[in-house]
Protein backbone atom coordinates (compact mmCIF):
# COMPACT_ATOMS: atom_id res chain seq x y z
CA UNK A 1 0.00 0.00 0.00
CA UNK A 2 2.83 2.24 0.84
CA UNK A 3 4.82 1.64 -2.29
CA UNK A 4 1.74 2.61 -4.09
CA UNK A 5 1.00 5.75 -2.56
CA UNK A 6 4.83 6.81 -3.21
CA UNK A 7 3.79 5.77 -6.78
CA UNK A 8 0.98 7.66 -7.34
CA UNK A 9 3.33 10.89 -5.76
CA UNK A 10 5.79 10.55 -8.04
CA UNK A 11 3.51 10.43 -11.25
CA UNK A 12 1.78 13.20 -9.56
CA UNK A 13 5.02 15.23 -9.36
CA UNK A 14 5.75 14.60 -13.43
CA UNK A 15 2.86 16.21 -14.10
CA UNK A 16 3.20 19.47 -12.11
CA UNK A 17 4.30 22.56 -14.15
CA UNK A 18 7.73 24.05 -13.51
CA UNK A 19 7.24 27.32 -11.55
CA UNK A 20 8.86 26.93 -8.45
CA UNK A 21 12.21 25.66 -10.29
CA UNK A 22 13.40 29.01 -11.54
CA UNK A 23 12.77 32.77 -11.48
CA UNK A 24 10.25 33.75 -13.74
CA UNK A 25 11.58 36.27 -16.31
CA UNK A 26 8.47 39.20 -17.25
CA UNK A 27 8.20 40.97 -20.30
CA UNK A 28 5.55 43.61 -21.16
CA UNK A 29 3.50 43.42 -23.65
CA UNK A 30 2.94 46.71 -26.05
CA UNK A 31 0.65 46.72 -28.88
CA UNK A 32 0.99 48.85 -31.66
CA UNK A 33 -0.16 52.31 -32.16
CA UNK A 34 -4.26 51.37 -33.65
CA UNK A 35 -3.35 47.85 -32.76
CA UNK A 36 -5.79 45.63 -30.15
CA UNK A 37 -3.29 42.17 -30.43
CA UNK A 38 -0.13 41.03 -30.71
CA UNK A 39 1.91 38.44 -32.25
CA UNK A 40 4.62 37.20 -29.93
CA UNK A 41 7.07 34.36 -31.21
CA UNK A 42 9.85 33.03 -28.86
CA UNK A 43 11.18 29.58 -26.85
CA UNK A 44 11.83 28.49 -23.35
CA UNK A 45 13.90 25.69 -22.76
CA UNK A 46 14.11 23.68 -19.50
CA UNK A 47 13.13 25.80 -15.82
CA UNK A 48 12.11 28.90 -17.72
CA UNK A 49 9.46 30.53 -17.12
CA UNK A 50 8.16 33.71 -18.89
CA UNK A 51 5.47 36.06 -17.36
CA UNK A 52 3.98 38.19 -20.07
CA UNK A 53 2.03 41.43 -18.73
CA UNK A 54 -0.31 43.09 -20.21
CA UNK A 55 -2.28 45.99 -19.15
CA UNK A 56 -6.08 46.07 -19.06
CA UNK A 57 -9.25 47.18 -17.98
CA UNK A 58 -12.45 45.39 -16.41
CA UNK A 59 -14.89 44.74 -18.42
CA UNK A 60 -12.35 44.18 -21.58
CA UNK A 61 -12.33 41.20 -23.26
CA UNK A 62 -9.03 39.23 -23.47
CA UNK A 63 -8.07 36.57 -26.33
CA UNK A 64 -5.26 34.23 -25.82
CA UNK A 65 -4.37 31.57 -28.09
CA UNK A 66 -1.26 29.69 -27.37
CA UNK A 67 0.90 27.60 -30.13
CA UNK A 68 3.71 25.55 -29.08
CA UNK A 69 6.37 23.13 -30.40
CA UNK A 70 6.30 20.90 -27.29
CA UNK A 71 2.84 18.99 -25.77
CA UNK A 72 4.35 19.51 -22.29
CA UNK A 73 4.23 23.39 -22.52
CA UNK A 74 1.57 25.52 -21.48
CA UNK A 75 0.34 29.45 -20.37
CA UNK A 76 -1.21 30.19 -17.25
CA UNK A 77 -3.52 33.26 -16.64
CA UNK A 78 -3.44 35.33 -13.24
CA UNK A 79 -5.23 38.85 -12.65
CA UNK A 80 -4.49 41.68 -10.88
CA UNK A 81 -3.49 40.93 -6.79
CA UNK A 82 -4.44 36.99 -7.58
CA UNK A 83 -0.64 36.30 -6.98
CA UNK A 84 0.08 32.69 -7.86
CA UNK A 85 -3.45 31.40 -8.14
CA UNK A 86 -4.66 31.19 -12.00
CA UNK A 87 -7.71 32.05 -13.24
CA UNK A 88 -6.93 30.13 -16.29
CA UNK A 89 -4.59 26.81 -16.12
CA UNK A 90 -3.67 25.76 -20.10
CA UNK A 91 -2.70 21.87 -18.78
CA UNK A 92 -6.36 21.43 -17.88
CA UNK A 93 -8.54 24.03 -20.09
CA UNK A 94 -6.27 23.72 -23.75
CA UNK A 95 -4.40 26.73 -25.58
CA UNK A 96 -6.66 29.33 -26.10
CA UNK A 97 -8.78 31.80 -23.75
CA UNK A 98 -11.36 33.96 -24.18
CA UNK A 99 -13.31 36.53 -21.39
CA UNK A 100 -13.94 39.08 -19.79
CA UNK A 101 -11.54 40.61 -17.62
CA UNK A 102 -12.75 41.13 -13.48
CA UNK A 103 -10.19 44.19 -12.89
CA UNK A 104 -8.14 46.65 -13.75
CA UNK A 105 -4.37 45.92 -13.98
CA UNK A 106 -1.83 43.91 -15.06
CA UNK A 107 -2.57 40.47 -16.13
CA UNK A 108 0.29 37.97 -16.25
CA UNK A 109 0.18 35.51 -19.17
CA UNK A 110 3.02 32.59 -18.09
CA UNK A 111 4.63 30.40 -20.60
CA UNK A 112 6.52 27.59 -19.22
CA UNK A 113 6.97 23.54 -19.30
CA UNK A 114 5.47 21.03 -17.09
CA UNK A 115 7.92 19.55 -14.85
CA UNK A 116 8.87 15.93 -16.69
CA UNK A 117 9.71 18.09 -19.61
CA UNK A 118 11.56 20.90 -17.59
CA UNK A 119 13.63 18.04 -15.92
CA UNK A 120 14.73 16.36 -19.33
CA UNK A 121 15.88 20.35 -20.54
CA UNK A 122 13.33 20.19 -23.53
CA UNK A 123 12.85 23.15 -25.80
CA UNK A 124 9.52 24.56 -26.78
CA UNK A 125 9.07 26.91 -29.43
CA UNK A 126 6.03 28.74 -29.17
CA UNK A 127 3.75 31.61 -31.00
CA UNK A 128 1.56 33.25 -28.50
CA UNK A 129 -1.42 35.76 -29.76
CA UNK A 130 -2.82 38.27 -27.37
CA UNK A 131 -5.67 40.51 -28.20
CA UNK A 132 -7.97 43.50 -26.14
CA UNK A 133 -11.16 44.60 -27.07
CA UNK A 134 -14.24 45.91 -25.55
CA UNK A 135 -16.81 43.81 -26.13
CA UNK A 136 -18.39 40.26 -24.67
CA UNK A 137 -16.33 37.11 -25.48
CA UNK A 138 -16.06 35.99 -28.54
CA UNK A 139 -13.69 34.91 -31.40
CA UNK A 140 -10.96 37.18 -32.45
CA UNK A 141 -11.48 39.89 -34.25
CA UNK A 142 -8.78 38.43 -36.70
CA UNK A 143 -8.95 34.58 -37.16
CA UNK A 144 -5.99 32.99 -37.14
CA UNK A 145 -5.17 30.62 -40.49
CA UNK A 146 -6.06 26.86 -40.32
CA UNK A 147 -3.96 23.67 -40.61
CA UNK A 148 -5.10 20.81 -43.01
CA UNK A 149 -7.77 20.40 -45.67
CA UNK A 150 -10.95 21.96 -45.21
CA UNK A 151 -14.15 20.66 -43.88
CA UNK A 152 -17.33 20.63 -45.49
CA UNK A 153 -20.23 22.49 -42.98
CA UNK A 154 -21.84 19.31 -42.74
CA UNK A 155 -19.04 17.65 -41.04
CA UNK A 156 -17.88 20.53 -39.14
CA UNK A 157 -20.03 19.86 -35.56
CA UNK A 158 -18.81 16.11 -35.73
CA UNK A 159 -15.47 17.41 -36.29
CA UNK A 160 -15.55 19.67 -33.72
CA UNK A 161 -16.66 17.37 -31.11
CA UNK A 162 -13.79 14.69 -31.88
CA UNK A 163 -11.37 17.93 -31.00
CA UNK A 164 -13.08 18.75 -28.38
CA UNK A 165 -12.94 15.41 -26.91
CA UNK A 166 -9.48 14.72 -27.53
CA UNK A 167 -8.82 18.07 -25.68
CA UNK A 168 -11.08 17.59 -22.47
CA UNK A 169 -9.76 14.07 -22.57
CA UNK A 170 -13.34 12.90 -22.80
CA UNK A 171 -15.49 11.08 -25.13
CA UNK A 172 -17.69 12.56 -27.90
CA UNK A 173 -20.46 11.35 -26.78
CA UNK A 174 -20.25 14.07 -23.92
CA UNK A 175 -19.58 16.64 -25.69
CA UNK A 176 -22.31 19.05 -27.18
CA UNK A 177 -21.86 21.73 -30.21
CA UNK A 178 -24.10 24.18 -31.44
CA UNK A 179 -25.33 25.57 -34.75
CA UNK A 180 -22.63 26.76 -37.19
CA UNK A 181 -21.97 30.92 -37.05
CA UNK A 182 -20.13 33.36 -39.40
CA UNK A 183 -17.13 35.19 -37.16
CA UNK A 184 -16.57 38.68 -37.42
CA UNK A 185 -12.72 38.54 -38.51
CA UNK A 186 -13.83 35.89 -41.41
CA UNK A 187 -14.72 31.98 -41.19
CA UNK A 188 -16.99 30.23 -39.06
CA UNK A 189 -17.39 29.29 -35.16
CA UNK A 190 -19.17 26.60 -33.36
CA UNK A 191 -19.80 26.76 -29.53
CA UNK A 192 -20.26 23.82 -27.25
CA UNK A 193 -19.78 22.65 -23.80
CA UNK A 194 -18.37 19.13 -22.07
CA UNK A 195 -19.44 17.36 -19.38
CA UNK A 196 -16.10 16.91 -17.04
CA UNK A 197 -18.45 14.87 -14.53
CA UNK A 198 -17.18 16.41 -11.08
CA UNK A 199 -15.26 18.94 -12.79
CA UNK A 200 -18.29 20.66 -14.24
CA UNK A 201 -19.51 21.61 -17.54
CA UNK A 202 -16.71 23.67 -19.82
CA UNK A 203 -17.95 26.15 -22.48
CA UNK A 204 -15.57 25.76 -25.51
CA UNK A 205 -15.91 27.37 -29.33
CA UNK A 206 -14.46 25.84 -31.82
CA UNK A 207 -13.08 27.82 -34.65
CA UNK A 208 -12.12 27.29 -38.68
CA UNK A 209 -10.96 30.06 -40.95
CA UNK A 210 -12.73 31.75 -43.82
CA UNK A 211 -11.11 28.53 -46.02
CA UNK A 212 -13.61 26.32 -43.94
CA UNK A 213 -10.17 24.59 -42.34
CA UNK A 214 -10.13 23.50 -38.78
CA UNK A 215 -7.87 26.29 -36.63
CA UNK A 216 -8.19 25.12 -32.33
CA UNK A 217 -10.29 24.69 -29.82
CA UNK A 218 -10.99 27.92 -27.63
CA UNK A 219 -11.68 27.71 -23.86
CA UNK A 220 -14.55 30.01 -22.63
CA UNK A 221 -15.02 28.83 -19.21
CA UNK A 222 -11.65 29.69 -17.12
CA UNK A 223 -10.73 27.17 -14.54
CA UNK A 224 -12.11 26.79 -11.89
CA UNK A 225 -15.81 27.75 -12.90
Amino acid sequence: MRNAMIAAGALAALAMPAIAQAPVRSERVQFAKGAASKVIKASLKGYDIVDYLVGARAGQTMNVTFKTSNASSYFNLMAPGAGETAMFVGSTAGNSFSGRLPANGDYRIRVYLMRNAARRNEVANYTLTVGISAGAATAAQAMPAGTGAPITPGNMPAYCRGEASSQYGTRPTYVKTGAIAKAPGGGFTIDGTVDKGSEGTKRFRCRYDAKSRFVDVMALTPDGE
